[in-house]
């Protein structure tokens, strides 16, 4: 542990850690609308590493919010320079930033920074997050909508969401949970389905969009469509590269 948090400490001043792109894209027709920034660690010696490979070990040595921060500035940057599209981004954001009540205002002076229209951002906050503190994060994103940053509720439905959070948050994506998705191969007659159901008919009361994750396979695609989910992220779209990470040299599939 210890030899990895060096490592952790050597990769930040190195820059090894960099922002890789997963597409959501429409569903009717597979068009890219939209990305989620996903970290990485390009190490030298041990090749691309997932975010459950270090991120725990980042969190305790105190370092994750400095890599974030650091991935947020990249991941904006680079989405202006390659992708000129009327695409959005999302990022995702932990309770340790909403803590901060300055969070707002610097997530602004990045974007002036890097110059990507506040439109084109999206900030993912989990259930866990709005626990930690409800008013605060819902002052927070209030913020962030006046200042035309969209804010999504990730993984809906896997914690202890309650339907007032979708009433009062000032929220423009609503992600479906990977679990249920994955329930749909089993067919029409089973909880999920009911409950990706009433999700998606709460999210239309509501004029919220909605994102459908870890699509895997064509049946889930076409029974998420069959239900007028419009959008989604996994491997079964954007085949055959579905995670890209831009360079400074240009996009590169991975």
């Amino acid at each position: 542990m210890l030899t990895l948090e060096g490592e952790l400490r050597a990769a930040w001043n190195l820059g090894q850690f960099e922002p890789w792109f997963q597409p959501i894209c429409r569903l009717g027709d597979g068009a890219v609308v939209g990305y989620e920034a996903l970290i990485r660690w390009n190490h030298p010696q041990r090749g691309v590493l997932v975010p459950g490979d270090f991120l725990k070990i980042a969190e305790d040595c105190g370092l994750i919010e400095t890599i974030d921060w650091c991935m947020f500035e990249l991941s904006c940057e680079r989405l202006r320079r390659h992708d000129l599209a009327d695409t959005f981004m999302t990022i995702n954001v932990s309770a340790l930033h909403l803590r901060h009540v300055d969070f707002d205002q610097r997530l602004i002076e990045l974007l002036e920074r890097t110059g990507l229209p506040p439109s084109r951002l999206v900030v993912e906050v989990t259930e866990g997050a709005l626990l930690d503190n409800p008013e605060r994060v819902r002052a927070t994103l209030e913020r962030l909508r006046a200042a035309v940053i969209g804010a999504a509720l990730d993984d809906f439905g896997t914690g202890y969401s309650s339907l007032s959070y979708l009433h009062s948050l000032p929220l423009r994506i609503l992600k479906i949970d990977r679990a249920f998705v994955l329930e749909l191969d089993k067919g029409a007659n089973t909880s999920s389905t009911t409950v990706v159901a009433a999700v998606l008919a709460l999210a239309r009361a509501l004029d919220i969009d909605v994102v459908a994750e870890g699509i895997e396979t064509e049946f889930q695609y076409a029974a998420l469509q069959a239900m007028g989910c419009d959008m989604g992220q996994g491997y079964w779209i954007g085949r055959p590269a579905p995670i890209t990470r831009w360079l400074a040299s240009g996009p590169v599939g991975a």
